[in-house]
């Protein structure tokens, strides 16, 4: 199956008058996401499902996604993908969905950056630009095999060390 762990697109800052979870992207946020979205589609990304945060910023970043992708299959929302999402919940996750070939997660840092980091088998932290996506291919046994990096900016790595480097450098950010 084939993973593709999105970061939610930039949003506006955190603020007492705003709930958490109503905190929405920024026109630069969704400007950027376009592009990204852009590039995921010229590199032949055709998630059978997209999952979700229901975060408001996830959920546009999801929409986005959709609409650029033209995508057919299911767009779900699933709290898991709030909060505390680690491998366990992936697995759980990916179980609920054996028919998919390929599979979409929207969600949020610093749950996508460690799993990234687990995929990766680094040993230094990772962290995903906002709107970035790492993508692999996964075997049934768990096995990753890294597929990509797509920045925030729309950068594409395909090199693993490139990526990694990349994505360590996010966490000094």
């Amino acid at each position: 199956m084939i993973i593709h762990l999105i970061r939610h697109a930039e949003a506006i800052d955190r603020s007492q008058d705003i709930p958490e979870e109503h905190r929405f992207l920024t026109p630069r946020g969704i400007k950027r996401f376009r592009k990204v979205a852009r590039s995921l589609k010229k590199l032949g990304l055709e998630p059978d499902v997209i999952l979700t945060s229901p975060m408001i910023r996830a959920v546009q970043t999801a929409d986005i996604l959709s609409e650029t992708l033209r995508h057919k299959g299911d767009l779900l929302v699933v709290s898991q993908l709030a909060a505390r999402f680690g491998p366990e919940q992936l697995d759980e996750l990916l179980n609920s969905y054996p028919q998919a070939r390929e599979i979409a997660l929207i969600g949020h840092e610093p749950d996508l950056g460690a799993l990234t980091q687990n995929m990766l088998e680094a040993q230094a932290s990772c962290a995903l630009s906002k709107g970035g996506v790492a993508s692999f291919k996964r075997s049934a046994g768990g096995e990753a095999l890294f597929i990509q990096l797509v920045t925030g900016g729309g950068r594409i790595f395909t090199s693993r060390s490139k990526a990694l480097e990349r994505l360590q450098r996010e966490t000094t950010k």
